[in-house]
């Protein structure tokens, strides 16, 4: 091969090399000024969810470059995002939603090296108590509580050693419902009632014993406006009857509704007594004899408080069950 021509072919090896310089062993870096992302950078996904659910939610979300005191990204609703975030930089992410608590984070990338992060935002709580006691004695009872939420999949079980005789604290989702329901032995009737924590922060929960004569109300039995047809927290409460007289199968009880003085008392009177039919039928149907029960509606002749309030009104719409025999 001719000099020149050697020459040449060396010349277009070793172009492909021109303007890099060794940066360590095995690798090169440009001498231009555009900055490899890869290195400098870091590609960063967020999720947020609820803590106790587990579940994706939405947030106003904030994050701030510290060395610069600036946002660097805002959003005043999502669930998750990505970003880029510079190395050797220190951010703060703030998360905040309605009913949940203020979340605050720091990312250190002098340090840090994680690519994503999973927010877990815990939902605002309030303390609430709960007094189990005997009607008659006023002892305390130590029996279990099941709080089952209304509003998500949440069921809370509080254990009697988890209380001080019948006397617990916990605490709770402070806009949500909860349905109470008290573990009690067979020689005590059954207790179930709907609490609302950021309406009221106790619950005296005071139980009947299997007494002919006793009388519980049954707070959980509601009906639409002018309606006599049962929703499923009638059927809950009528579910735990069924279970009351299976477990006591010579117990005669009576079941009686009442309203408010709203309306002519010829109209509540059929409607109370349409509304304890309901409740007949729906027991007749679990096979309880009908010999075993009595339905009477009492309309408003029967009243606990003034219908001058809407809190009395209340309170007078109301079924109760009466035990007439053991």
């Amino acid at each position: 091969m001719k000099l020149s021509a050697l020459i040449f072919l060396l010349l277009m090896i070793a172009q492909p090399l021109w303007g890099q310089k060794k940066k360590n062993r095995g690798s090169m870096e440009t001498e231009s000024e555009t900055y490899n992302l890869d290195v400098l950078s870091i590609r960063f996904k967020v999720s947020i969810i609820d803590a106790d659910e587990k579940k994706p939610m939405t947030a106003f979300t904030e994050v701030k470059d510290v060395q610069k005191s600036n946002i660097v990204y805002a959003n005043a609703s999502v669930q998750s995002f990505e970003t880029i975030f510079l190395k050797n930089r220190i951010y703060t992410m703030r998360f905040s939603a309605p009913k949940y608590n203020d979340t605050l984070i720091t990312l250190n990338f002098f340090k840090d090296t994680i690519t994503n992060l999973t927010v877990e935002l815990q939902a605002k709580r309030v303390p609430f108590e709960i007094d189990i006691s005997d009607m008659e004695t006023g002892e305390g009872l130590p029996f279990g509580v099941t709080l089952t939420n209304k509003n998500r999949n949440e069921v809370i079980n509080l254990d009697p050693k988890d209380g001080n005789k019948g006397k617990y604290k916990v605490r709770l989702r402070e806009d949500d419902e909860y349905e109470v329901e008290v573990k009690n032995p067979k020689e005590y009737i059954f207790y179930a009632n709907t609490i609302n924590p950021k309406k009221k922060q106790k619950l005296q929960a005071k139980l009947h014993t299997l007494t002919v004569g006793a009388k519980i109300p049954l707070y959980n039995i509601t009906f639409e406006y002018n309606s006599a047809e049962l929703n499923d927290n009638s059927k809950r409460e009528l579910d735990r009857i069924t279970k009351m007289l299976n477990d006591n199968p010579t117990a005669r009880i009576e079941i009686a509704a009442h309203t408010d003085s709203k309306g002519t008392l010829k109209y509540n009177m059929e409607l109370s007594q349409r509304r304890a039919k309901a409740v007949h039928d729906y027991l007749v149907a679990k096979k309880i004899p009908s010999k075993r029960f009595v339905s009477k509606g009492y309309g408003p002749t029967r009243p606990i408080a003034s219908n001058d309030t809407e809190e009395g009104r209340a309170m007078n719409r109301r079924f109760e069950l009466i035990v007439l025999s053991i």
